[in-house]
């Protein structure tokens, strides 16, 4: 069995120690083996073993606010850490160096009093928005820019953000959103009802778990996540976002069900002063592909939420037929 890269520039020793393993592994020392696995992943390496050879993928590496952690798994979680902010405004950037700076701008302007703090996470842009990242961190000590050496998924690189917020709230913003006004106070009045557990702009209602569309009702049973609020404290209980959503459609029902399975409600925070522009689509993706992958989405959502009656309104006929699962799928929001 051979050992060879997925991408050039690998080090001869770890080489050397995946070809060391891949022998015990054909002896039959499978113990020794895994000991060998788990020091190629703490060197930021993982190991995929089939019938042709063994592969070896280089992690991205992480930097927040200039320090590097090798892998992933090595940055550490500050969930567990007492507050220190009101509000944590988690941006996600990937090659939208406009829209970014004016999102970002935009919630620095009318920040006014509120205590907040900017975790702007960068998903491997190649677009110049490091450079103009950095430069505001040192302009402003309440930006945090966290870079990923390459391209991840979105809830992976969501979490990243996530699991370096210390505010009371965190607050999920999509590029394309520009403050007009202060949110933060219309937000935290929201907030601070115990009975809240999440709440946003843009909220989304089902009738049956399977087609959503949006609602101008207070209480939902989504929050659209081009702007989403909720406390972080709730992590502790629900997790981090599922890192099988590498796109983003149905992530924001997905995390949205899981609060609400808390007991806690979803509302909608009515006439927040901003604009979502229209959002950047990628070019790289085909209609055809796309659809595949929302509906790839779709029923990982399904899978874990499709027979959660629970969740649905209250007054719902329990006789509601159920249509085929292979029937195309839509939603009103992305």
């Amino acid at each position: 069995m051979s050992t060879r890269p997925y991408r050039p520039g690998i080090p001869e020793e770890i080489l050397a120690l995946s070809h060391e393993r891949d022998l015990l592994r054909r002896k039959g020392q499978y113990d020794r083996a895994d000991l060998l696995k788990q020091q190629l992943e703490e060197a930021g390496y993982v190991v995929k073993d089939n019938p042709h050879g063994a592969h070896l993928v280089i992690l991205p590496s992480i930097f927040v606010d200039g320090t590097q952690y090798r892998t992933v798994r090595q940055l550490p979680s500050l969930l567990d850490e007492a507050d220190l902010c009101t509000f944590s405004v988690n941006v996600l950037a990937q090659n939208s160096s406009e829209q970014t700076r004016r999102c970002v701008e935009s919630v620095l302007q009318y920040a006014g009093n509120a205590d907040i703090e900017i975790i702007l996470v960068d998903n491997a842009s190649q677009d110049g928005s490091d450079i103009w990242a950095e430069a505001l961190q040192h302009r402003d000590s309440r930006v945090h820019v966290l870079r990923s050496t390459r391209k991840i998924g979105i809830a992976e690189a969501r979490n990243i953000g996530l699991q370096q917020s210390r505010g009371t709230y965190i607050l999920l913003l999509d590029t394309n959103v520009e403050l007009t006004g202060d949110i933060f106070t219309p937000l935290a009045r929201t907030l601070s009802n115990p009975e809240v557990g999440l709440t946003g702009l843009r909220g989304l209602h089902t009738d049956d778990l399977r087609h959503f569309e949006e609602s101008e009702e207070v209480e939902v049973e989504a929050i659209d996540q081009q702007c989403m609020a909720f406390k972080r404290s709730l992590l502790k209980q629900t997790g981090l976002l599922d890192e099988g959503y590498r796109y983003p459609w149905y992530m924001d029902i997905d995390f949205s069900f899981a609060i609400r399975d808390l007991g806690v409600t979803a509302v909608r925070t009515a006439d927040l002063p901003l604009v979502a522009h229209p959002l950047l689509e990628n070019s790289k993706l085909s209609d055809a592909e796309r659809t595949r992958l929302s509906k790839r989405n779709f029923y990982r959502y399904l899978s874990k939420w499709g027979d959660r009656e629970d969740l649905l309104p209250e007054g719902l006929d329990d006789e509601y037929e159920y249509e085929d699962e292979e029937e195309d799928e839509t939603i009103g929001a992305e």
